[in-house]
């Protein structure tokens, strides 16, 4: 036995041999001693080079924010939500308790470890479940299913997890100084599964070999362990050193077994666990969040809105059993990456698989209408009816030099506005031409089956259990032309940030926003997360242009040279390559790469940091209105920065109409002109409803400090009605 020097210790070394072992065991006080008293103890015992340090994990090199027992509690929480319907997480937890029992009474009669493999506890409650919850399972087999407990169970130990940094640092002191390092664990997840955990906290570099109990059928708990690692190391017990924090496994049956032990005891993690008492145990810890953002700087709130619509998402998929969902371009690139990232942390594997299809308006418009006999445009001029020739042409992605080419030809005016184009007469002698109607059914035909095997490329048979869409919103007409390339034979249900005004719904294209919808009520908080949609809109840039058209290659050939369109993505399809083309533009990629990137970068921290939270807590987020007051600060009560970055960003409006839409104030205003729209804005507010965020129509009014006024008010107003 090996005793941790102090410095009276130091003292006696000027008269004891180096190598004279003190007669009592000396524990490792974490706070206390150090990494280096540590290291100077096991140099005591032997060179490096001459024996092999054994490390326990749990409690050791790593400690967990919550109390054992806890994890599984946390881990039958998180199984109720993926079964969603069938036993409480009480029963679960309660069953797998008996579960456990069961196997480890099995294996101690048979004259193994008391302990239970985890996979083998799963197979056991599959079957269980099948018999009285055959609807809750039918997203898995067996396998499937037990594959499924050990991702959940690897994902809340990488929740909870965090290293013991002195612990951490004697290992690689040691391991830097010529010693072997092997791990040493008694635990129930298979070591692939055990292994992961190991890398996942940076560790797996520092070790040898990996022992896990339940592998080999022998713990360091009966002392088993400790000779299966020395046969495998050819070396004797004695020149094995355990270090390890449980009395009885890592200390007296080493001990037991020959071994030089060192006691690992950290008091604050002890006073931790005791805080876990029985009550708290039974219900999710009260802080865990709080009104902390793991992110500051401008428009942080957007990624606490952002997680929760990625969990309210990834909550209503797995309720209606979806297993393969599509998110649109461009918004969906985040969205997307936040849908994976939120599975892999809080789950431990993705139960639904997300794809990403590059769709526009304008790229889907054209294969979605009828004939032309019996098109009436009015899917278009229902939301754009003051717009030119040039903007319906190109809506309908015909190519912009023909189209010019076409207007010279009949006399008509490519470029001019007109005020209700579908009742104007330049209109209708368009309709009358025979090229454009010749033009208009070879493209509509063309895109129509273009998408077709696009979508088809997915292999999701969406014919038979349809489509499940995510993009940001508002109208849904994407998902409307999706709907109509298909004849209305497809069932789309769309879930969006936000739906508003929702168009074309019907019992096999349905749309929901999960954020807020104005459908059939007004969702709770709508007028907090309605106020500036743009936001939105600019905070999920994506790092490719808008999506331009579908063409096989022999179509790509013909098409007009053109040095913003390229090839995004080529899409391997029964009749041959298909090329997804998108429209790239200099101006939005700088703006994506200066001012977008950073914020979402923040974004996808915030997510990690509340996906942790949401483990934490077993599956229980915040009320509503913690969210909504998180939003509301960032749209009632924006700082200056705040309102001066929105201030720089644009766009480009591709659909309708085709220009660059920017929030700048583009003249000065004198002193007159402020104070009479300060006295228009009082007298009527809908002034500052027209969709525009108001701090940027106050800007453009000059009397932008009037936000912080408009603010106060809407912010009363939206949190009095939720009170009454």
């Amino acid at each position: 036995m090996l005793k941790l020097r102090d410095k009276e210790d130091k003292a006696r070394d000027k008269v004891q041999p180096k190598n004279v072992y003190a007669p009592a065991m000396e524990t490792w006080e974490i706070g206390r001693h150090s990494p280096e008293q540590a290291f100077e103890c096991l140099l005591r015992w032997a060179a490096p080079g001459e024996g092999v340090v054994c490390f326990d994990y749990f409690d050791t090199l790593v400690v967990r924010q919550v109390a054992p027992e806890h994890t599984k509690r946390i881990a039958a929480a998180l199984l109720n939500q993926l079964l969603h319907v069938g036993p409480s997480c009480a029963e679960l937890y309660g069953r797998r308790q008996q579960l456990e029992l069961q196997l480890c009474r099995q294996r101690a009669d048979q004259g193994g470890e008391p302990e239970f493999d985890l996979a083998e506890l799963a197979r056991l409650w599959y079957e269980e479940l099948q018999r009285s919850y055959p609807e809750s399972l039918s997203r898995w087999d067996a396998e499937g299913f037990v594959r499924m407990i050990l991702d959940v169970e690897l994902a809340v130990e990488q929740n909870v997890q965090y290293p013991c940094r002195p612990v951490v640092d004697l290992a690689r002191r040691l391991k830097q100084a010529g010693y072997t390092l092997v791990l040493a664990s008694d635990f129930y997840l298979p070591g692939e599964f055990f292994r992961r955990m190991v890398t996942a906290r940076g560790l797996d570099d520092l070790f040898t070999q990996i022992y896990v109990s339940i592998d080999h059928g022998a713990a360091k708990g009966s002392g088993r362990l400790y000779d299966k690692i020395s046969a495998d190391m050819g070396l004797p017990l004695s020149k094995l050193f355990m270090l390890g924090d449980n009395p009885h496994a890592d200390i007296a049956m080493a001990t037991a077994r020959g071994l030089p032990a060192l006691r690992v005891d950290n008091p604050a993690q002890r006073r931790l666990y005791e805080k876990w008492s029985a009550t708290s145990l039974a219900s999710p810890p009260a802080a865990v969040f709080d009104k902390r953002l793991p992110e500051s700087g401008p428009f942080a709130e957007m990624g606490v809105s952002l997680w929760l619509f990625t969990w309210r998402l990834l909550r209503e998929l797995l309720r209606n059993q979806v297993q393969d969902v599509v998110f649109f371009s461009k918004e969906g690139e985040l969205l997307r990456q936040l849908f994976d990232n939120m599975q892999d942390h809080v789950l431990g594997h993705r139960p639904v698989h997300s794809h990403y299809l590059l769709v526009s308006r304008k790229a889907t418009f054209l294969g979605s209408l009828r004939p032309l006999a019996h098109e009436d445009f009015h899917r278009i001029f229902n939301h754009y009816r003051d717009i030119s020739l040039r903007d319906f042409l190109l809506s309908l992605n015909l190519e912009e030099g023909w189209c010019r080419g076409l207007c010279v030809e009949l006399g008509l005016d490519f470029d001019t506005r007109h005020h209700n184009l579908p009742g104007h007469e330049a209109f209708r002698s368009l309709l009358a031409s025979p090229a454009f109607a010749h033009a208009y059914e070879e493209g509509r035909r063309r895109q129509r089956h273009n998408l077709q095997l696009y979508i088809e490329s997915l292999a999701l048979d969406h014919r038979r259990r349809g489509l499940t869409i995510v993009d940001v919103g508002w109208k849904g007409s994407i998902q409307d032309n999706l709907y109509w390339s298909f004849d209305g034979e497809v069932a789309v249900q769309g879930y969006y940030l936000g739906s508003l005004i929702a168009t074309e719904t019907a019992l096999n294209n349905r749309k929901q926003g999960l954020l807020f919808d104005d459908r059939p009520v007004p969702s709770p908080y709508f007028e907090v997360y309605n106020n500036n949609r743009s936001l939105f809109e600019m905070m999920l840039g994506a790092s490719h242009g808008s999506a331009d058209g579908y063409y096989t290659e022999a179509q790509w050939t013909e098409l007009t040279p053109d040095p913003h369109r390229k090839v995004q993505r080529r899409v391997e399809t029964p009749a041959g390559p298909l090329l997804v083309a998108v429209r790239d533009q200099p101006e939005e990629r700088r703006l994506y790469e200066q001012w977008i990137v950073p914020l979402q970068q923040g974004y996808l921290r915030t997510a990690a940091a509340l996906n942790q939270r949401i483990v934490l807590a077993k599956g229980y987020p915040p009320l509503d209105e913690w969210f909504a007051r998180c939003h509301a600060r960032m749209v009632f009560s924006p700082s200056r920065v705040e309102v001066d970055l929105f201030s720089r960003l644009y766009h480009l409006e591709n659909f309708g109409v085709f220009e660059f839409t920017d929030f700048r104030v583009h003249e000065a205003i004198g002193l007159r002109r402020r104070l009479g729209h300060l006295r228009a804005v009082r007298r009527q507010p809908e002034l500052l409803e027209s969709g525009i965020w108001p701090p940027i129509i106050l800007n453009r009014l000059g009397i932008g400090w009037y936000r912080h006024v408009d603010g106060r008010l809407r912010l009363r107003r939206a949190f009095s009605r939720r009170e009454r």
